[in-house]
């Protein structure tokens, strides 16, 4: 059975892509793929973590449900809490009959 409840964070999944500014030269602009709710909870350093927090201090662990029509990958970003984050690592998780993305991002 899936608790939804548990998926109380809006995230958004983007690309950037660049757009012709007009002026011969060009901007990269975000294009959305995927808006939905997750679990997102800071992860805690450890000693492989330890040196890494010094430079990228926010590091998360972000749950979504399973979708067939998306996949995430290493290309995309999440916009989470005003603020782009790198997406480092994706595995899927299968539960008896539930199976959701555990996705691990960091601070830009």
């Amino acid at each position: 059975m899936i608790n939804f409840g548990k998926y109380d964070q809006k995230v958004t999944f983007i690309t950037f892509q660049a757009v012709s500014d007009g002026a011969g030269g060009t901007t990269l602009t975000p294009i959305t793929s995927l808006i939905t709710f997750a679990s997102v909870k800071q992860t805690r350093a450890d000693n492989g973590l330890e040196s890494g927090q010094m430079v990228l201090p926010n590091t998360y662990e972000v749950r979504i449900q399973y979708r067939t029509l998306f996949t995430p990958s290493l290309n995309y970003q999440i916009f989470y809490a005003s603020k782009y984050h790198q997406i480092t690592s994706i595995r899927l998780d299968e539960l008896r009959q539930h199976k959701e993305y555990v996705i691990t991002m960091i601070g830009v």
